[in-house]
């Protein structure tokens, strides 16, 4: 899997295991992208740095040690959660 790809499926359940905690299958789903970005593409301390009315920014360090920040449109990480949840309240 591309990592591109695999961050952007890592967003997305890390914005719905924050919005419900309590959804196993969405933990699940988190730890199962965060394997993959581990294992395939060596990365580490992947969070969601910052995020702004269009963008969500996420921070990782690389193989060789280097932070790497990229930026995914907010709206399409977000789509998921809204399909399942409903609309979220706008925290930015």
């Amino acid at each position: 899997m591309r990592l591109t790809d695999t961050l952007f499926y890592w967003l997305q359940m890390k914005l719905m295991t924050d919005r419900r905690p309590e959804d196993e299958a969405a933990r699940a789903s988190l730890r199962y992208f965060a394997q993959i970005l581990s294992e395939d593409h060596g990365l580490q301390s992947i969070r969601v740095a910052s995020c702004d009315h269009s963008k969500i920014y996420v921070t990782y360090e690389d193989r060789e040690h280097a932070e790497q920040t990229v930026w995914f449109d907010r709206e399409a990480a977000e789509q998921l959660g809204n399909d399942l949840y409903g609309a979220a309240e706008d925290p930015a």
